[in-house]
């Protein structure tokens, strides 16, 4: 019998909402629809991770965006079209950014690990549970292997803001310096490298006469010219009147989010070391052992408790069948807006050409 697999993304949905990780993880129940941030943090991963392998900037590009070239039939177009252009952007400011950098070499990218899962009390391997991952890389800093670890988020990220300091606790980096080391790589810290998601959305631009005055149109749609026979150019609400405007093209809001970054690149990308001590990994083994535990307890049991506040339920996929208390049955008929998936970590083989 092939032992379980256990997760960062699985420990953590079970920390969030049991119920929520036995609609994931055991029952394999996923929403048909992937979230946007899922996409756009996926995507560029892919760019990072092509250019860590070492394709250059275009190819690392065209990599990252190929999953826009079909477009699933429940997305708008235009959503569609700017998120590609997100990630083009925030791939091309990144590789502008940091391209000077020569301080950091790739030593591997995408490390995957697949161990035993060590009692750390007894040193002996679980008969149930086997450690899995993926690493995003591990790199050579100033002379010290290092595990560099990226991410996308839509959080504040200036220095001593909230986001770093969880990041001192965070059990993925020392989940993955265990991994790391158990491989023999003897990293000594962790370089975090984060990107900060555009916040930004396409604008209404004013259509000019060729004399670069503002169009006033009437509530006839026709433009509007004073009495004097020059074009009026500015708007009287209570007539109807209204500037002609239309949407920014998708090019324009790349070439504008791209001026953006480039005048404030500390906003968007940040690196920064994150260490981690022998005790801190020891606490990190224990908790390890412990979560395995509690996973195990509610299998043999069916205990699989609800988590029901604010903070999780309106954040969770699943709130509209657990709170309603929806009967899901993997031989049955699958619920609206889901599907079974039979692979419950598909990022575990995700591999950029």
């Amino acid at each position: 019998m092939s032992k379980q697999l256990l997760s960062h993304t699985r420990m953590s949905c079970n920390r969030t909402c049991p119920k929520q990780h036995h609609y994931r993880f055991e029952l394999g129940l996923v929403p048909e629809q992937d979230p946007d941030y899922f996409r756009i943090g996926g995507c560029y991963h892919i760019g990072l991770e092509c250019r860590n392998n070492g394709l250059d900037q275009d190819e690392a590009t065209v990599n990252a965006v190929e999953q826009y070239n079909v477009k699933p039939s429940w997305i708008d177009t235009l959503n569609w079209e700017i998120e590609r252009e997100k990630v083009r952007q925030l791939l091309a400011g990144y590789f502008w950014f940091y391209e000077n950098d020569e301080r950091l070499k790739c030593v591997v990218s995408e490390l995957s690990f697949d161990l035993p899962l060590i009692n750390p009390a007894t040193g002996r391997s679980s008969k149930i549970w086997r450690l899995v991952g993926k690493i995003d890389g591990i790199f050579e800093l100033d002379g010290r292997l290092v595990l560099w670890e990226c991410k996308t988020c839509s959080e504040d990220i200036a220095d001593g803001s909230a986001y770093w300091l969880r990041l001192r606790c965070d059990l993925q980096i020392s989940i993955y310096m265990i991994a790391a080391r158990s491989l023999g790589y003897d990293v000594q810290t962790v370089l975090y490298d984060v990107t900060r998601k555009p916040e930004i959305r396409p604008k209404q631009i004013y259509n000019l006469d060729n004399k670069g005055l503002k169009v006033v149109l009437g509530s006839d749609g026709q433009r509007v010219i004073k009495k004097d026979g020059k074009p009026k150019v500015s708007v009287d609400a209570k007539k109807g009147e209204s500037f002609d405007r239309r949407l920014e093209t998708v090019t324009e809001y790349g070439d504008r989010l791209l001026d953006q970054i480039s005048e404030r690149p500390d906003w968007y990308y940040r690196r920064q070391e994150i260490p981690r001590l022998d005790g801190d990994l020891d606490l990190m083994r224990a908790e390890l052992w412990a979560q395995a535990g509690q996973i195990r307890d509610a299998q043999k049991n069916d205990r699989w408790f609800r988590n029901v506040g604010r903070w999780t339920c309106n954040n969770c996929d699943y709130a509209q069948i657990c709170l309603q208390s929806v009967n899901v049955d993997p031989d049955g008929v699958v619920p609206a807006g889901f599907k079974f998936i039979d692979n419950k970590f598909p990022e575990l083989e995700r591999k950029a050409e």
